[in-house]
């Protein structure tokens, strides 16, 4: 019994000194002492003993808006640009990810005993003022810290977290709401979808090689959003339109992936483009995929060689890292031809975990008609 309480001692001291090391709570909207690459993050040892994502499976509701333990990875994500009742213009990403830290279980007696490490990054770009704010929690899986209800839903780390209520009996058009604060950014949205879910890829198992690695991908692509926004001790009432995506894998990028560009769109004509490029060490295409979701919800998955992608320009942040900033797209079966750029320049998420994540304006030509749209793009491995 004394050996017992001794290793479970030493276990707890080792999770404290990992967790107070590297997963520090950044509040301050600095950069990370400590960053790693999210090629770096995803890649793990002992993955053949999680489930993976491979096969095709029947979604269950509303459990699968809840965690899925035995897989390695995954994240709530929710993306949106809002404009101010002083037409003050805004945009936001929120993103809880829930990390299995090793595959089995402590078999502890103990409220602190956890294999499950949850983290949470906000960022906020003030497009007016040309600034970027983004921020990062972290916490063990633990009761008191981390909360993970199902109906109705709660994902939230301490004072962060995603909410929903399901007023539909089959639980497939949520109401969210997101809330967050920091010493100098507060958040309060409601959200609620305009547009069914969409499966991303076959019946949502998403391909992302191959050689058959996936992830199970779906997404709610319009969401009327509105609510409060606080800056600096200022607030602002807010609307606008979000994007949410819930992903969870256990495969992580395979070795020749070394990072990916991904795109979501909402046009003014009612509909929204999903895009994925997997790079690799010479950043030339190693995967890509895309959906494309009609006025009435219905959506289409988009072949790598249905889309034309090009860069049009790079430009050096104050980070010293060097981002594409604009982008060609052209999807022919669609008659879509469209320039893609950053409304901000600066948008990098500077945090344990370093990868740029921004607001996006599109303008162009959609099934042969003009059209505009905002949205998001996000872009790791450079």
């Amino acid at each position: 019994m004394k050996r017992k309480k001794i290793l479970y001692l030493f276990l707890l001291l080792i999770i404290i000194i990992v967790s107070v090391y590297f997963f520090w709570d950044n509040n301050n909207n600095q950069e990370s002492e400590f960053s790693i690459s999210v090629s770096d993050a995803m890649s793990g040892n002992e993955l053949d003993s999680y489930k993976k994502a491979d096969k095709v499976i029947d979604f269950h509701f509303p459990e699968d808006y809840g965690p899925h333990e035995d897989f390695k990875l995954e994240w709530w994500y929710f993306t949106g640009n809002l404009k101010s009742s002083d037409n003050r213009e805004f945009s936001y990403q929120f993103t809880i990810f829930r990390n299995a830290l090793n595959n089995e279980n402590l078999n502890i007696n103990s409220n602190f005993s956890t294999n499950q490490l949850y983290f949470a990054h906000l960022g906020l770009s003030d497009i007016n003022e040309e600034k970027h704010y983004c921020f990062e929690k972290f916490a063990r899986g633990i009761k008191g810290l981390v909360t993970t209800n199902i109906n109705p839903l709660e994902i939230s780390i301490e004072n962060w977290g995603i909410f929903a209520d399901f007023p539909d009996s089959n639980y497939l058009l949520p109401i969210f709401k997101i809330k967050a604060e920091t010493d100098s950014i507060k958040f309060d949205l409601s959200l609620k979808p305009e547009k069914k879910m969409v499966l991303h890829g076959d019946r949502g198992l998403s391909l992302k090689s191959n050689s058959g690695t996936a992830s199970y991908y779906y997404s709610f692509t319009r969401i009327n959003t509105e609510g409060k926004i606080e800056i600096n001790k200022k607030e602002y009432s807010v609307k606008g339109y979000s994007w949410m995506d819930r992903e969870w894998s256990t495969s992580a990028l395979t070795k020749n992936q070394k990072g990916w560009d991904w795109f979501s769109i909402a046009f003014n004509d009612s509909t929204e483009l999903m895009y994925f490029r997997l790079r690799d060490e010479n950043s030339n295409t190693d995967f890509a995929k895309g959906t494309f979701v009609f006025e009435n919800g219905n959506s289409e998955m988009i072949k790598s060689n249905e889309i034309k992608f090009d860069f049009k320009n790079f430009e050096k942040l104050k980070s010293g890292k060097t981002y594409p900033q604009k982008w060609r797209i052209q999807i022919p079966k669609y008659s879509t031809d469209i320039t893609v750029e950053t409304r901000i320049k600066e948008q990098e998420m500077k945090l344990s975990v370093n990868y740029y994540e921004g607001s996006i304006k599109v303008s162009g030509r959609n099934r042969n008609k003009k059209v505009a749209g905002l949205g998001f793009v996000e872009l790791t491995g450079y």
